[in-house]
């Protein structure tokens, strides 16, 4: 049991920040949408972009002026 590599704890965890699955997901969907609205891309709808090429599909994605597109 000596072999164990012990670990350096600093400071103390807070008890308050303990939460749930269920707040954790509901905070993350806040804190997405609060991004959504500040990108000034707007998200897209989903497409399918068939390329012949993978030089096709460079000069496709270099003409796009949103990112959230690639």
């Amino acid at each position: 049991m000596q072999d164990v590599e012990k670990i350096k704890v600093v400071g103390r965890r807070n008890r308050l920040d303990v939460s749930s699955p269920a707040e954790c997901y509901r905070r993350a969907t806040l804190l997405q949408r609060r991004a959504d609205h500040l990108n000034p891309h707007p998200r897209p709808r989903g497409f399918v972009f068939k390329a012949r090429s993978w030089e096709e599909y460079e000069s496709w994605r270099r003409s796009q002026s949103n990112p959230r597109l690639w």
